[in-house]
């Protein structure tokens, strides 16, 4: 049986975690979670990769707190988690200063806006080091405009972006989550591989949202 710090419920976290495995990340990586919940990826990632260590933060503080009290949460330094607005997290970071960051923060069923606009964008872009990734879970829905939006302010600052989800979700028929991946370089064919063989239908598009 594996352990259940190896174990992803949820469809859009195992899309996250296998663009972490996709991605030439470093030996030793500093990782930003912006919307930290109740701890779920940065414990998994933790487990999975030893030297990794992970800063989580999230508008609400009780809730990570009380994720420590109910699970084994790594200590600080390895995971050290923070109240703090998920602008301010990136905006507040030195330039080159991190290798991974994960936004999964919601109002409701879409993204603040904040988080999800040009400034947003270019504070993740100068924060990251070399070869960095930031990946970022994106609520759509037919018609909807907000997507669109944020993956347009994430291309201004990034190439190569790789969407993972549904395909009926990438191709804007239903609603759902796309998972989007931004990097100089990651392996799309891992990624494709990953899709084929995934439990339920899963896309990889280069070109979302077409």
């Amino acid at each position: 049986m594996r352990p259940e710090k190896d174990v992803l419920d949820f469809e859009y976290m195992r899309h996250e975690a296998a663009v972490v495995d996709a991605w030439a990340r470093p030996e030793r990586f500093l990782a930003l979670h912006v919307g930290a919940g109740v701890c779920t990826l940065p414990r998994y990632l933790a487990y999975r990769y030893d030297d990794s260590r992970h800063i989580a933060v999230d508008v609400d503080a009780d809730l990570p707190l009380l994720a420590r009290q109910w699970w084994d949460l790594p200590r600080a330094p390895r995971l050290r988690i923070r109240e703090q607005d998920g602008l301010d997290a990136v905006a507040s970071r030195h330039d080159a200063s991190v290798d991974l960051i994960v936004r999964d923060a919601f109002a409701g069923d879409e993204t603040p806006q904040s988080l999800a606009d040009d400034v947003w964008w270019a504070h993740a872009r100068r924060a990251l080091r070399p070869g960095g990734l930031v990946i970022a879970n994106i609520g759509t829905r037919p018609g909807g405009q907000a997507h669109r939006a944020d993956a347009a302010a994430a291309a201004a600052h990034f190439t190569g972006l790789v969407a993972i989800g549904e395909p009926a979700v990438l191709k804007g028929r239903r609603r759902g989550n796309v998972i989007l991946a931004a990097a100089p370089a990651l392996n799309v064919d891992s990624l494709r591989r990953y899709a084929a063989s995934a439990p339920l239908p899963t896309g990889v598009s280069t070109r979302w949202p077409s």
